[in-house]
């Protein structure tokens, strides 16, 4: 089962490594590179806005642009906005991850076929415990997601998907 990596420099290299020895299928690759952007979006921008909310850098910078010519650009960082896209981005993770685990599901029903049909019908202990951890694993993301995805849609849509007293 796939869980993201924390920070930067590890997902690239989640990233590096997906290339080198990639998932089992197709779709599974494109779905993790797909979930490794995101993550690339989500955790300067979530950094960002800790770093701007709590006054650790101004909120108004100059632009790197700026170096290179005469007038000094600036770049305006608001804190709010900041926290709507980096929270889209881990909703995308989130959605993404359904679509993992639909493949994962996928996966593992023709696992289970193909030891049936190697085994004629029985299967052995090993391969019956085997089986279960690996069911119990999905399902276990699968809560887990389905905990995510309520917080994710909230907090990704400006001003709160679910209004009061959980909203900003």
């Amino acid at each position: 089962m796939l869980t993201p990596p924390i920070g930067l420099l590890p997902i690239f290299q989640w990233l590096i490594s997906l290339e080198r020895s990639p998932p089992a299928t197709r779709t599974l690759l494109t779905i993790e590179r797909l979930q490794g952007w995101s993550m690339l979006g989500y955790y300067p921008l979530e950094h960002l806005y800790y770093l701007v909310s709590h006054g650790i850098i101004p909120s108004t910078i100059r632009s790197p642009l700026s170096l290179f010519s005469s007038k000094p650009k600036l770049i305006k960082l608001d804190a709010g906005k900041l926290s709507l896209w980096s929270t889209r981005f881990w909703a995308a993770y989130v959605l993404l991850h359904f679509a993992h685990l639909w493949e994962d599901r996928k996966l593992l029903i023709a696992k289970g076929r193909a030891l049936k049909r190697a085994s004629k019908g029985g299967l052995s202990r090993e391969e019956k415990l085997e089986m279960r951890n690996r069911w119990d694993a999905f399902w276990s993301e699968v809560v887990i997601n389905l905990g995510y995805l309520p917080l994710t849609i909230h907090w990704c849509v400006m001003g709160g998907f679910i209004g009061g007293a959980y909203s900003d």
